[in-house]
């Protein structure tokens, strides 16, 4: 068994015995792998050993090259790197743990989710930088930056927030809600495909949906249309995911785009959340562990962070 192996094998071991209700911890809790940042020298989702576990799903992924404290594979016109799907850090942990001290809503006894939930985002802080919590990300055209930028409007509908004054609400870097945005985005461009010839009305519409989806941020850049063309790759959410989150589940995906419609607002919508993230993971290590299986590539002991770097040196 690989170093990478074992450790998805041994985060699955804690996620499913929290799933199961089953006792967890501090030990447990602690014993969680994660990706180290070297001291700084690189950022944990896109380091040499996220990379080297991105690899196990994507035959594709070619040489990546250091830019700054990430490695960016340049994919033809595009750039991916590594990123955090569910985010569990900084203020977005302080944002949960306020939650957790409102009024408790809808408190099942039987569910006991006046204890559960502190236990579970204890144990979701630490997957925080666990290889489970990677997936790969086109940055070039700032869809990066565009998913913590996601916030909720009148009828919970998904905004991209623009500089200025902050929102009312935490924006809490979701990866339901960036796929319930990628969904709506993608539906609403092929919509759009099918009236022509253009009238001025179909041209404000489009004008409005630009201005307010997946290619927002790119069109305060250079690369609108690049990403515009990538984008065009993708008939639909699922073809997406399968190939960013290595996800061939409809249902799965139906129920990320189904959960990032709502706002996490009190005790049970952080519980839905969490229980969402601790499933998505699950799926992540089983999926890691057979087509690991099924394609014999062997990961270059993760861990090891000198065997690692030297897979991808600094020039």
């Amino acid at each position: 068994m690989s170093d990478l192996q074992e450790k998805i094998t041994d985060t699955l071991d804690i996620l499913n015995k929290l799933k199961q209700g089953k006792h967890i911890t501090e030990d447990n809790m602690n014993n969680i792998p994660q990706v180290s940042d070297k001291e700084g020298e690189f950022d944990p989702d896109s380091s040499p050993e996220a990379w080297d576990y991105f690899k196990v799903f994507s035959g594709a992924i070619e040489k990546s090259n250091w830019n700054g404290k990430r490695l960016i594979w340049e994919r033809e016109t595009i750039d991916i790197a590594g990123d955090c799907s569910f985010n569990f850090n900084g203020t977005k942990m302080e944002s949960f743990e306020e939650i957790l001290q409102k009024p408790k809503l809808e408190v099942c006894p039987k569910t006991k989710l006046e204890v559960c939930p502190k236990l579970k985002l204890k144990v979701c802080q630490k997957m925080h930088h666990n290889l489970l919590n990677f997936d790969l990300m086109p940055v070039t055209g700032g869809m990066n930056n565009l998913k913590g930028n996601l916030k909720y409007g009148q009828e919970n509908k998904i905004l991209v927030h623009d500089l200025g004054k902050p929102p009312k609400q935490k924006m809490h870097d979701r990866l339901d809600t960036f796929v319930t945005f990628i969904d709506y985005s993608l539906k609403k461009r092929n919509e759009l495909k099918q009236n022509i010839p253009y009238t001025k009305e179909i041209i404000k519409d489009t004008g409005k949906f630009l201005s307010n989806s997946i290619f927002t941020t790119s069109l305060k850049g250079e690369n609108f249309g690049v990403l515009y063309d990538f984008m065009d790759n993708y008939e639909n959410v699922y073809t997406y995911c399968k190939e960013f989150y290595n996800i061939d589940s409809i249902s799965f995906i139906d129920r990320l785009v189904a959960s990032g419609k709502k706002p996490i607002e009190d005790i049970k919508s952080l519980n839905d959340y969490m229980d969402l993230a601790i499933d998505y993971w699950i799926l992540k290590g089983e999926t890691f562990l057979q087509k690991q299986s099924a394609c014999g590539y062997i990961p270059a002991n993760g861990s090891n962070t000198k065997k690692a770097m030297d897979m991808f040196p600094r020039s």
